[in-house]
């Protein structure tokens, strides 16, 4: 009669080679990668000791020129971090992604020559005021930006008081925005809004006291 032999196979802890792995776990140190078959309890061990250098810490990432760094901050640090940047932020202007290249030499992509510009024409019910397809000149983007900051400056004293310097602006504002202010121009164009439009950064003028 014939007898069936059955092989079992098991995978040996490698921290020791004492015990059988009862899983396993992945881990990177700099560029190398590593994975180690352990038992329950060399597992838990391994779980302790990297959780000492884990727990509590802030990821924080930042670009000085063209070299970036990455750094886990414990929270105190995170803080201190937080307080250095946002000083140099707060007096910063934000750029785009192609501010870096000169107005005058800017190519659409096919070596063409320069790129036109392009004026935000606002339509009631459509996105007008969204950037149109890249690649646009930076005249272009100025300009949409632009008009997006007078709308949202507008909506922040007709009916949108929580809108922020940043974010979107509800489709409903630029609607409303339309109707009263654009539309009610005789001749609607960016230069006459401009004309007819306080400067919000200068301050409005005492009256003059009258004497008699």
């Amino acid at each position: 009669m014939a007898q069936k032999i059955q092989t079992i196979i098991s995978t040996v802890d490698d921290l020791d080679n004492s015990q059988e792995a009862t899983g396993s776990r992945a881990f990177e140190v700099g560029s190398r990668k590593f994975l180690i078959d352990l038992s329950d309890d060399n597992a838990a061990r391994f779980d302790s000791d990297f959780k000492e250098w884990t727990t509590g810490l802030k990821k924080r990432t930042f670009a000085l020129g063209k070299k970036t760094y990455t750094r886990w901050l414990s929270e105190e640090d995170a803080e201190l971090f937080d307080r250095m940047v946002s000083f140099w932020t707060k007096a910063a202007r934000r750029v785009r992604d192609d501010d870096d290249e000169p107005a005058h030499v800017l190519i659409d992509g096919r070596g063409k020559g320069p790129l036109e510009t392009i004026i935000p024409v606002p339509v009631r019910g459509q996105t007008w005021w969204m950037d149109p397809e890249r690649p646009f000149s930076r005249s272009t983007g100025e300009g949409f930006a632009a008009a997006r900051l007078a709308v949202r400056r507008w909506a922040r004293e007709h009916g949108w008081p929580e809108l922020g310097e940043r974010g979107m602006v509800p489709h409903e504002a630029y609607d409303r925005w339309f109707d009263e202010v654009w539309s009610a121009m005789d001749s609607p164009s960016w230069e006459q809004l401009a004309r007819e439009t306080p400067d919000p950064g200068r301050r409005a003028s005492k009256p003059r006291r009258h004497t008699k």
